[in-house]
């Protein structure tokens, strides 16, 4: 793997960031999604998954608890990540889940029902997926793909429109889908270019995974584009279950076995993804750090070297767009540049807009959007294509 040459990255935006969102913001996403959607997530839980009387005791209680109860300490004492969350949480304790960080908010909660279940505990739920269900029901519901080999424009674009799929918003078998879309921000064209000169250089891009399920599918055929142009892919899934549908190494596996039992195209490409995984050209991990309430210039000093090493990080999705920005109230037309001038190298940003925030807009697209969709900000409907080539 080439190092992609570049200056080291600031620590920190190159501004100072604003009050982080918080779900006591009235009549904001973050306040809808603690009050009503976080809730509903919990009892989802307990409706699709068989759970011993102590487990269901315990979601039904983190759901009743909802919004207006307190943070506490983990009650996981083997978890692996015990000892991070227990530095996570101290700040928080006693304050309720409207006051605190919404994206601290939104990763305890997680976090709480894995605890409830016992996924970190030898027993029968032990390592597994509550959200299993969700995942198995959006890959059976995908039409096989049976395309011919994409460009680069073409992988990107579906990359990002593959992020409407997010099953904390629209589970699987539900109507209600995210509807017609819009692009806000395009830098395609200069990202082309950037990946023409890395494959010149024999370089490797990091793919920072959002979703199973249909998005996990075009994020694998960018991935087998990417390989196909001479470049190393590096995939980062989750540690754990999170956000119902987010990546695991385990649905990455499952989602290259369903491209081999496809038709013959859909065959070929998992074909040339197990035989990148065989030879290294593929390579799959996951750190705890994107399962954490943290703001990406808060990377462990071993993650941001080894992310350095990449000619290009593409970043997949709405909470990791929101990491990025550390999830505060960025004026939407700050220059994407002074928020993410840490990057440890060039960046990407697919995402389709599911919360408040963002940043590098031009004003006269902003109203355009708002003209067409008074929910812009947080219907999925709108995509962001936004590179930052760093220094």
């Amino acid at each position: 793997m080439l190092c992609y040459n570049r200056a080291m990255p600031a620590s920190a935006p190159l501004i100072p960031p604003p009050p982080p969102l918080r779900g006591a913001d009235p009549g904001s996403w973050a306040q809808d999604t603690v009050v009503r959607r976080m809730p509903a997530i919990a009892r989802r839980v307990l409706s699709e998954n068989d759970l011993l009387p102590a487990a269901v005791e315990a979601i039904t209680a983190l759901a009743d608890e909802l919004p207006r109860g307190t943070v506490r300490q983990l009650y996981d004492p083997t978890a692996p990540d015990r000892a991070l969350w227990d530095a996570y949480i101290a700040p928080y304790v006693g304050q309720t889940w409207l006051d605190v960080p919404y994206l601290f908010a939104e990763t305890y909660f997680y976090r709480r029902i894995l605890e409830a279940t016992g996924y970190f505990q030898p027993g029968p739920h032990g390592q597994a997926d509550p959200y299993a269900l969700q995942k198995r029901r959006a890959l059976a519901e995908m039409a096989p793909l049976a395309k011919r080999s994409l460009s680069l424009t073409e992988a990107i674009a579906g990359s990002l429109w593959g992020n409407q799929a997010d099953l904390s918003l629209w589970p699987a078998g539900e109507g209600g889908g995210p509807g017609a879309a819009h692009l806000l921000v395009d830098d395609t064209p200069a990202v082309v270019a950037h990946l023409a000169h890395l494959a010149e250089r024999g370089s490797s891009v990091a793919l920072i995974l959002d979703n199973a399920g249909a998005e996990l599918v075009h994020d694998l055929l960018l991935a087998d584009t990417l390989l196909a142009h001479g470049l190393s892919v590096l995939l980062h899934a989750k540690a754990h279950p999170i956000f119902v549908s987010d990546a695991l190494p385990a649905d990455v596996h499952a989602t290259i076995a369903w491209l081999v039992a496809g038709p013959s195209e859909n065959a070929a490409c998992g074909e040339r993804l197990l035989r990148a995984l065989e030879q290294s050209h593929l390579t799959l991990q996951s750190d705890w750090f994107w399962t954490s309430p943290l703001a990406v210039w808060e990377l462990p000093a071993p993650l941001a070297r080894e992310l350095a090493q990449s000619g290009l990080l593409i970043s997949k999705g709405d909470a990791n767009y929101r990491r990025w920005l550390g999830d505060r109230h960025w004026p939407i037309h700050t220059p994407l540049s002074q928020v993410v001038a840490y990057a440890p190298a060039p960046l990407l940003l697919l995402r389709t807009c599911k919360s408040e925030i963002a940043v590098g807009l031009e004003p006269t697209l902003v109203a355009a959007a708002a003209a067409q969709d008074a929910e812009w900000r947080t219907s999925g409907r709108w995509g962001m294509i936004q590179f930052s080539p760093g220094a």
